[in-house]
């Protein structure tokens, strides 16, 4: 557990006032890399023996592991994280937006903790003693509280005060229209970048201007430890600078990720979840204020994704996301076409949203979840070779091995751009299906003009029983089956027994 002593390092440099940014520790020499807020917050670490210190890591991260799949799965729930109901559809029916209703009862919780521990990206936090899940509940707490809660965002910036990289959430809630908490975001990062200014100028003033440009100081960023999209650029290319190569993909990345993070989440002129929303209210916020529909999860995971390609190094045990991602595609109906879009019909001339019609072909929720759950638990990363620099002397059919999470990460996006780009075809490439009509026994009458029969008489053709023609309406079998093949002379007594239904197009009751 190699992270906790330097936690500890930083701790104790805090505490014994000595240079923050001038040691290094292990036999890896890993430096302090976080703001000095952080290394505050190390202090307590570095007052306790170091076997307390790994022992309350292990079971905080398990416990922190609980409370993330408690989270994902309360973001996923059709009735938001505040327990209040969506719409009022959503409250009769239990479901919205495609997405399972989701209770998480404690013997659940347990069952599926233990089973994500399997996760590698979870399993390397525990491993190395690491803040990820901390900063993971953190980011999904306040991302997932209602729109109008108070402070809703301060916890989220706090979050990026002690690692920079969930300050892109900050991003996402200020291009979904939530103005409010995306300035109590900036606050809190404000808030902890004053702390760390008064409590250790010096080293602030070091760590703002220099320190946090010097990514070398964090690691090689050719290994195949860095799953980022420069660590990707790095081994493709064989060079451990990629330089302009990796970074003019990865700024277009950044802005079409996070245009996407929006449309997964806001419907253009409606709620989250599709609906209208109420006068006063931003664009993406529910009619009860809770940011649990699954559009807003998607959001959460699609931003997640971005920022740990885009981030320069981003370690294997970064993508603890990977846990709410499981959860989204979980809780997603196996009917669902759509894996990004929000409830109601489908868009104009594309898929079915979760809430329309489900799909007939692969039920595609289930496979990526299979494959996602493949992909976090194979570790083959660690199977290739990467011995001094053999990194970056892979064969081309190593790279996928070498690199499975970012590669992932970008098929994941494609699909989802593709889904919500299909939504919002024009609406002339859709064509127009007439309703079908209810008759008094509420079977479903075929509403399409008749053609004229063969004596003359307008709509030879009789609407028929829906359910009849697959001889499952023993009400009007008899009916049915006469009118198609009448007995001499039992023409008129069967169109008396059968009222409803006419037998020509001019009533045909004899």
């Amino acid at each position: 557990m190699d992270d906790i002593r330097v936690y500890r390092a930083e701790g104790a440099a805090v505490w014994h006032g000595t240079d923050l940014y001038g040691f290094t520790v292990t036999e890896w020499d890993l430096p302090a890399t976080y703001p000095p807020f952080a290394a505050l917050l190390f202090v307590p670490v570095a007052l306790v023996p170091l076997t307390v210190a790994k022992g309350a890591f292990v079971a905080g991260n398990v416990a922190l592991l609980a409370w993330l799949i408690t989270l994902s799965l309360r973001a996923a729930r059709p009735d938001g994280a505040s327990g209040s109901s969506g719409t009022a559809s959503g409250a009769a029916s239990g479901t919205v937006a495609g997405a399972v209703s989701v209770a998480a009862p404690l013997p659940a919780v347990v069952c599926l903790t233990a089973a994500a521990l399997w996760l590698e990206p979870v399993f390397q936090t525990v491993a190395f003693g690491q803040i990820n899940l901390l900063l993971a509940c953190l980011a999904l707490w306040d991302m997932g509280r209602p729109d109008g809660a108070r402070a809703k965002g301060f916890a989220l910036g706090l979050a990026a005060g002690v690692k920079l990289t969930p300050a892109l959430f900050a991003v996402h809630l200020l291009l979904t229209g939530r103005l409010r908490a995306a300035c109590w975001a900036a606050a809190g990062f404000a808030a902890s970048a004053a702390v760390g200014a008064c409590a250790l100028p010096g080293a602030s003033v070091e760590f703002w201007t220099r320190r946090m440009f010097e990514t070398a100081r964090v690691g090689k960023a050719w290994i195949v430890d860095n799953q980022s999209l420069q660590g990707l650029a790095a081994r493709l290319l064989h060079e451990t600078e990629p330089g302009g190569l990796w970074l003019a993909p990865t700024l277009v990345l950044a802005v079409g990720g996070m245009w996407l993070a929006r449309r997964v989440t806001v419907r253009p002129g409606t709620g989250a979840g599709g609906e209208p929303p109420e006068p006063g209210r931003p664009p993406g916020s529910s009619r009860s204020g809770a940011a649990g529909e699954r559009g807003e999860l998607w959001g959460i995971v699609v931003t997640a994704l971005v920022a740990l390609l885009v981030s320069p190094i981003s370690w294997s045990h970064h993508w603890v996301w990977c846990v709410p991602l499981l959860a989204a595609l979980a809780t997603t109906r196996s009917g669902t076409t759509n894996p990004v879009g929000r409830g109601g019909p489908a868009g104009r001339g594309g898929p079915a949203g979760p809430g329309g019609p489900a799909g007939r072909g692969v039920p595609w929720p289930r496979v990526a979840l299979g494959c996602v759950a493949v992909v976090f638990t194979a570790r083959t990363l660690w199977l290739v070779p990467k011995e001094g620099d053999l990194d970056l002397r892979l064969d081309w059919w190593q790279q996928p091995l070498a690199s499975p999470y970012p590669l992932l990460a970008l098929a994941l996006l494609g699909v989802a751009a593709g889904y919500v780009s299909a939504e919002h075809r024009p609406a002339a490439l859709t064509p127009r299906v007439p309703p079908a009509r209810i008759d008094g026994d509420g079977h479903a009458k075929d509403d399409r003009t008749a053609p004229p029969a063969a004596d003359g008489r307008k709509g030879g053709r009789r609407p028929e029983c829906e359910e009849a023609r697959g001889g499952r309406c023993a009400k009007h079998d008899a009916g049915h089956s006469a009118d198609r093949d009448p007995a001499p002379g039992a023409r008129g007594a069967r169109a008396r027994d059968v009222p409803d239904h006419d037998v020509g197009g001019d009533g045909g009751r004899s």
